[in-house]
């Protein structure tokens, strides 16, 4: 899926970890740090980063862990990127989100930067690769297991939409400018180049396209959700977010919804994570 990805772009803090080229990026930086020693920590942000690669049905997945240096175990949180998008661009997210108390592990989907494999739009494939890296993550020593949320945006939206029914221990979900009704969203998206993806990914078959629809699975929900959306998103439309909506409110089920007016697929990064970082604190920090 395409987005525009304004809502990631890198804040002031990054650029304050203590490395030497100050006319490169934070995140390039660290990326750099990864591959050289594996680990990086932020001083000024009190944050470790990790390489996390991991293994899926013997592909290799790319993962990056954030760590808040301090004692004691942390909510852990999954960061879902979305189309053509790996765990190195939520660098900046997955180091807000630590700076502020929480453990997160961002993963690449298969077929995208490092991850191996093929995409399939959010199929069995990358499902299953999410929920290991989400399982080995929990029981990390610095992981409270019994406080885990997800976030995804785009296609991340609809991987943590799917994760979290499918999940019983997912204890809080962010969903971004997703996709829940998979049928629905092809007929109304007039992107041919999503369209297309959608259909070269899937085959449009029956099974496929109810394996991508967490609308339906809605039931097994156990967690409270908070929705964000642009009004005017024509990548993932607008109606998506308020068919999801209307079906929690009819199953009883624990939201909160955001709709952004005059914003697009890409919405304000700084107005994405103080929502999201406030949800998260809210529900698994009291």
């Amino acid at each position: 899926m395409k987005i525009c990805y304004q809502f990631l772009l890198v804040t002031v803090f990054l650029l304050c970890a203590s490395v030497a080229n100050a006319q490169r990026s934070g995140r390039e930086k660290i990326v750099e740090a990864l591959e050289k020693d594996g680990c990086t920590t932020l001083e000024s942000s009190k944050v470790k980063i990790c390489k996390y690669d991991y293994l899926s049905n013997g592909q290799n997945i790319e993962a990056i862990s954030f760590q808040p240096l301090g004692s004691g175990t942390f909510p852990g949180l999954m960061l879902i990127p979305g189309y053509q998008r790996s765990a190195a661009d939520y660098i900046p997210l997955g180091a807000m989100f630590a700076k502020e108390g929480f453990a997160c592990l961002a993963v690449t989907q298969p077929g995208f930067g490092k991850s191996q494999g093929k995409p399939d739009f959010v199929g069995p494939t990358t499902i299953t690769a999410l929920i290991a890296g989400y399982n080995r993550f929990k029981h990390e020593s610095y992981v409270d297991a019994k406080r885990m949320g997800l976030f995804g945006y785009s296609r991340g939206a609809i991987a943590a939409s799917l994760l979290a029914v499918s999940l019983n221990d997912v204890r809080a979900a962010v969903f971004g400018g997703g996709i829940y009704d998979f049928k629905k969203a092809y007929d109304e998206i007039k992107d041919e180049g999503i369209r297309k993806n959608m259909e070269q990914e899937t085959g449009m078959k029956e099974e496929a396209i109810r394996q991508r629809s967490s609308v339906f699975q809605m039931k097994k929900l156990r967690c409270p959700v908070l929705i964000l959306h642009g009004e005017k998103d024509e990548n993932a439309p607008t109606s998506q977010a308020l068919l999801l909506r209307d079906r929690l409110a009819a199953l009883n089920k624990a939201f909160e919804i955001k709709i952004f007016p005059d914003k697009g697929h890409g919405l304000d990064m700084q107005e994405v994570f103080s929502n999201s970082v406030d949800f998260f604190k809210r529900k698994l920090m009291t």
